[in-house]
């Protein structure tokens, strides 16, 4: 397992790259962002964003999907007050959210946006999380997909021709030259970036694990004739404007976001992933697969904006990331209708036993509360 010269970044990461001089795509993406024209990069937006504006006001500016979080609120408050488009919002509901997450969401709607949440039935959303969970190792599969499919579902259903994203995670995260760029957000793209395709099972495929087509449709892209007859085409907002989530949060906050107030589980911070219970679980099996999680991601971000050296990133991964998340974890063995041994056996089939510590028999190290011990935390 190699990290990166400069942040945390593993080889293990999918789609990360690493040039002559060991550093990732992520952190090469973030030194040419130093040195990109942002004032002509905001003056395309401005010119995309005036193409897409309803001229008799018959029908919203554009869709901004979200999920009730900061970057959510930086979206709208751009679209809406910087840009002065009518926005829909439109919103994948998770089946569980918590209540700082809904509190946050209804007072994104008082920015003054007209909203859309989608509900999937339950019953079906569950049975898609425990395969998720169970085959791919994903317990967030069908909101990884919904917050997809929905906005572009939404967005045809209203002849809505523009979808405006926010960050551009294979920008700020990794990703090749294809796709941390300006890629037109598409079906293509999303069923190779947005959680469609995993260890080859497609949505559309779930017809063959005892699923009915008909209580699909939250989770099935649109047909191409659909999507082109309705002129769909999706952006980051991330690309035409300088994407800074610490300096962005400050903006938020003024305008009601309220955070955990302490660190959330798995990281050092408290603003980020605040509406579903879930997500510290799914960090968890993303440390398990890949041997990095939420703390890493944050520090890595933080050294590249220059607000952590590399010894202080150490220190905050070490104790923060790997952990089971026990602050909902009854609730998420009796949502995925689990034993604690029936869970650990799932941890056990997707942990990379090349990551963590084991005996001579290959049998993993745990401690006392069942957590685990990477082999390598750094290059030294």
């Amino acid at each position: 397992m190699k990290y990166c010269s400069k942040c945390f970044f593993p080889d293990t990461k999918p789609d990360l790259e690493f040039d002559e001089n060991d550093v990732c795509d992520a952190c090469v993406n973030a030194t040419k962002k130093d040195n990109t024209n942002w004032e002509s990069r905001r003056h395309e937006l401005e010119i995309i964003l005036e193409k897409n504006r309803s001229k008799d006001g018959s029908r919203y500016d554009c869709i901004i999907p979200v999920s009730g979080g900061k970057d959510s609120y930086y979206q709208t408050h751009v679209i809406k007050n910087e840009f002065g488009l009518n926005p829909l919002i439109v919103n994948f509901h998770p089946i569980n959210q918590t209540e700082l997450g809904r509190k946050n969401l209804e007072n994104l709607k008082n920015l003054g946006v007209d909203c859309i949440e989608i509900s999937a039935n339950p019953q079906v959303y569950r049975k898609i999380a425990k395969m998720g969970l169970v085959d791919l190792g994903d317990p967030m599969w069908p909101e990884h997909i919904g917050l997809f499919t929905v906005p572009v579902r939404i967005a045809v259903s209203y002849k809505i021709p523009l979808i405006v994203w926010g960050e551009n995670p294979q920008l700020e995260y990794g990703g090749s030259a294809e796709i941390s760029g300006n890629p037109n957000i598409d079906k293509e793209y999303c069923y190779k970036h947005g959680g469609y395709f995993m260890d080859k099972i497609s949505t559309e495929e779930l017809v063959k694990y005892n699923f009915d087509s008909k209580d699909l449709l939250p989770f099935i892209f649109p047909s191409d004739e659909e999507i082109m007859q309705a002129g769909i085409k999706g952006i980051y907002l991330g690309y035409y404007l300088k994407w800074d989530a610490r300096k962005q949060l400050e903006v938020v906050k003024k305008l009601g976001f309220q955070t955990l107030g302490r660190p959330c589980e798995g990281t050092f911070t408290d603003y980020e992933n605040l509406d579903s219970p879930i997500v510290p679980m799914h960090d968890y099996f993303k440390f398990l697969k890949f041997g990095y999680g939420r703390a890493t991601d944050q520090a890595s971000i933080d050294i590249r904006n220059n607000r952590l050296s590399r010894i202080e990133a150490s220190k905050l991964i070490k104790s923060n990331e790997g952990k089971i998340p026990l602050e909902y974890f009854d609730d998420f063995l009796k949502n995925f209708d689990l034993t604690k041994d029936e869970f650990l056996k799932i941890c056990e089939k997707w942990t990379n036993k090349e990551i963590f510590k084991t005996d001579e028999h290959g049998i993993l190290y745990r401690d006392e509360n069942n957590n685990l011990e990477k082999k390598k935390y750094d290059n030294n």
